[in-house]
């Protein structure tokens, strides 16, 4: 995550997504047919992650 990015996740303030929340969880690969759980909690962290991305590149430069 870039410092903006992480800036931008902190300010949302949410209680689950966390910077490092997003940063141990983005990374993650986990099949769904293995570990479900894990799997679909590394989905909602890249959707998250990816409006806190979106946003970045929407402020950048404000």
């Amino acid at each position: 995550m870039t410092d903006r990015e992480k800036q931008i996740a902190r300010m949302i303030d949410h209680p689950l997504y966390t910077v490092e929340f997003l940063e141990e969880w983005t990374n993650r690969n986990d099949n769904v047919f293995i570990n479900a759980p894990a799997a679909m909690q590394a989905i909602g962290a890249k959707g998250f992650y990816a409006a806190v991305k979106r946003l970045s590149e929407r402020t950048e430069g404000q």
